[in-house]
Parts: C-alpha cells; sequence; structure tokens
C-alpha cells in the first residue's frame, strides 16, 4: 500500500518531482535537499511520528541520517514548501478531487497550541506562568500556529499555517495567514468562518477588500450586538424546522449601527437547538430520553435572501455552513495530532516545525483524497487501518531506490 500511495501522488500531483525545486539556506549542500525532503514525507506517508522511528527502519541506510534530515530542516524555505501544498490543491481543483461544503467554498480558521514543555525551549517558544506555589514562578513553553483549511463533505483540505510568534496574538497571525491565503489562493473559497477572537474589524475589512464574506461567532455578552440580538429575538418569531434529532428555532436579524469599528449593517443569526439523545437511566436498568439545548449565535455579512419562499432554505444552509467550522477542531487538529503526530516536535527550531508541519499536511491532503477516490477495496473501512497497512509495507521494504522517482 506504501508503494500504491507513493505511485498516486506521483501520478496525480507529481509530487517528489515539485519538490525537487524547493531549497535551503546550506551555502555548499553534499546532500541535495530533494533528498531531505524525500526523507520527510516517507516518514509522514507511513506515519512514522518520529526521527527515531525512522531511524530504526530497516530502510533506512537509503536515506540521509536523522540528525542531517533535523539540521537541514531549520533552513529548508517554507514559501517553496507553500508553493507546493498550492500546486497540489490546483491540481486537486481542476480535476475536480474538491467539493464545496452546502453548495459554497468555505475557508476555515483557528488557532492550535503544540506541545508544551516546563524545559525544552527556544528563542521562538512563547511562554506563560503557570506558578501554583507562591514565591516560586514557573513557566511553560510552547509553540502555536494559526491553521486555515477548506471546509469538505467527504474531507477538508488544509491550505496553509502561520506561526504565533512570541508576544503577539491570535489575530495578529491570523491577518498575515489570511493575506496570503487570499493572494495564493484567490478563487479558492469565498466565505470564511472563524470563532469569537475572529468578531474583529480588521478582519472583516481584510476579507471585504479581497471580496469575501465572513462569519464569526458571538459570544461577549457586553457587544452590543448581542444585546440588540436578543432584544429582537424577544419580538420576532423564529423559523422553526428539525433535522434528524435536533429541532432548531433560528432568528435572522439584519443590525445596523451597533458595531462602529466594522461600520457596515450585518446580520446575526441566532440559533437555539434541541437535540434528544436515547442515554441509560441513573440505575442501568433501561434508558431515558434526555435533552439537550445549545444557544449559538453568528455575526455574518453574508447578503440575506429578499423571498421569503426561499428564507427556511437559506437559513438551513447558512446554519449548517456556521457549523462547519468545528470542522477544523475535528479533522485539521484534533484528527491529525491523535493520528498523524502533529503535535510532535521532529526538530525544536521555529523553521523546522513549521516546515515539517507544512509537508505533513500536503500528505494529509493527498491520503485524504486517496482514500475516497482510489481505494475500493470493502476490506479498508477506517483511516487508521489504512494507515497501519500503508506502514506495515514500508518497514517491511528493504531498499527504497526504485520506488521513490529521485535519487536516494
Amino acid at each position: 500500500m506504501f508503494r500504491r500511495i507513493i505511485k498516486y501522488s506521483n501520478r496525480h500531483f507529481g509530487l517528489f518531482k515539485k519538490i525537487s525545486s524547493i531549497s535551503d539556506r546550506r551555502i555548499k549542500p553534499q546532500i541535495a535537499t530533494v533528498k531531505i525532503l524525500a526523507s520527510i514525507v516517507c516518514i509522514h506517508m507511513a506515519n512514522l511520528g518520529s526521527l527515531h522511528s525512522f531511524s530504526q527502519s530497516s530502510s533506512r541506510k537509503t536515506f540521509p541520517s536523522v540528525s542531517t534530515i533535523a539540521r537541514v530542516a531549520d533552513t529548508i524555505s517554507l514559501n517553496a514548501i507553500r508553493d507546493v501544498g498550492a500546486y497540489v490543491y490546483k491540481r486537486a481543483r481542476k480535476q475536480k478531487m474538491l467539493a464545496p461544503y452546502q453548495g459554497m467554498w468555505i475557508g476555515i480558521i483557528d488557532g492550535h497550541e503544540m506541545t508544551t514543555s516546563d524545559y525544552c525551549k527556544c528563542s521562538y517558544c512563547r511562554r506563560r506562568n503557570v506558578s501554583k506555589i507562591e514565591g516560586v514562578v514557573k513557566y511553560q513553553y510552547y509553540h502555536s500556529f494559526t491553521a486555515f483549511m477548506l471546509a469538505g463533505g467527504k474531507y477538508s483540505f488544509i491550505l496553509d499555517i502561520e506561526p504565533i510568534a512570541p508576544g503577539e496574538s491570535e489575530v495578529t497571525s491570523s491577518y498575515r495567514l489570511l493575506e496570503r491565503v487570499c493572494k495564493n489562493y484567490p478563487k479558492a473559497f469565498s466565505t470564511v468562518i472563524g470563532d469569537a477572537l475572529y468578531l474583529n474589524e480588521k478582519i472583516f475589512k481584510l476579507l471585504e477588500s479581497h471580496h469575501k464574506y465572513s462569519i464569526a461567532v458571538l459570544k461577549e455578552e457586553r457587544r452590543q450586538l448581542f444585546e440588540e440580538a436578543n432584544k429582537l429575538s424577544l419580538l420576532v418569531e423564529p423559523i422553526v424546522y428539525k433535522d434528524k434529532k435536533t429541532t432548531y428555532r433560528v432568528w435572522d436579524h439584519s443590525i445596523s449601527g451597533c458595531w462602529d469599528g466594522y461600520g457596515r449593517d450585518v446580520r446575526v443569526i441566532v440559533s437555539e437547538e434541541t437535540t434528544t439523545k436515547r442515554v441509560h437511566s441513573a440505575d442501568g436498568a433501561g434508558w431515558e430520553e434526555k435533552t439537550q439545548v445549545a444557544n449559538w449565535m453568528w455575526v455574518t455579512n453574508l447578503p440575506g435572501t429578499d423571498k421569503a419562499i426561499d428564507s427556511i432554505g437559506d437559513l438551513k444552509n447558512t446554519v449548517k455552513v456556521c457549523h462547519s467550522r468545528w470542522q477544523i477542531e475535528n479533522r485539521c487538529f484534533n484528527e491529525t495530532a491523535g493520528t498523524w503526530n502533529a503535535d510532535h516536535i521532529y526538530r525544536h527550531s521555529a523553521n523546522a516545525i513549521i516546515a515539517i508541519l507544512l509537508l505533513l499536511f500536503i500528505c494529509v491532503n493527498i491520503f485524504n483524497i486517496f482514500l475516497k477516490r482510489n481505494i475500493k477495496d470493502k476490506k479498508v473501512k477506517t483511516k487508521v487501518f489504512l494507515i497501519s497497512k500503508i506502514k506495515a509495507e514500508f518497514l517491511s521494504l528493504k531498499r527504497l531506490s526504485p520506488l521513490i522517482p529521485i535519487p536516494i
């Protein structure tokens, strides 16, 4: 299966040919950069999870040493790796491997914190005070980044990431990321969704300047928008509908003059969602129905519909789009950290961390497409099973030179 995914990535995306154009800052390299990058790609494709596991594999003699891989990762060009990711996206989009979500091309942005440490640190580590004993100062060191991905029905597609430097906020990092994504992927998405942190006039205006719409969660009760939306909800009847086991009561308010920093009219969508679940009773003797109520509010500059007939369908679709924000938590952060070891620090330096993560997300994107479009075997039902088959074949290989189309 390892051979198969390598051939697939070459046939459809020309992966190893594209990474041969990536350079590093070494003056007189004895080992070509493409050999280092091919090694990292193989580590990710086989889901080895660490350089130590890679050093123990039977085919390690055909690759550079792990110390060389780690050292060169400090100097690899990040923009060149991003260009490879953009090329993979364009190939996937051209071959119709990607599909819109609910009829819209949705971008999702959020921040993520990697593995923390009380001792290991570098000059680019962020730190926080975790002191519990009075008079004893204790710091915790960590790296974090913001990520941008495309929402999808069957699978999502991670486009880019940007590190959060020490002393700066997530919004500052996300602003740089959005500027770059809008430049490199101008037609990839039409709407961007973020959590309550992205209810920021600078973010909304930046996306508007690139002809993109914005959606952000509204949580802060002190905001005038929050108060106005609650008052209007008491005066207007909601649109009620049911989807599976959840009953929705949705209000769609058009509010003006309540967000001075933005200075434009916005829509505030209020959703009260009641879900009935069948759970075990307290005594364990039977079942009982349990009702859970969740309240959500979103602010958006998406245009509404003027037709009363289409209002219910438009709101249903908009609420689903708003809830798609969870894809970045589930499919990007949680899945890559739990399944692909994305939180593991291969090399503790700012450049190496981002370079290895960018290559990992390229491999994850190709893997998701490979699983949904190329695997027809009914025995392969889960990602974990397919990953284990790929890893098992990689570990059984004695030599990779005929397989990898570069001189290793």
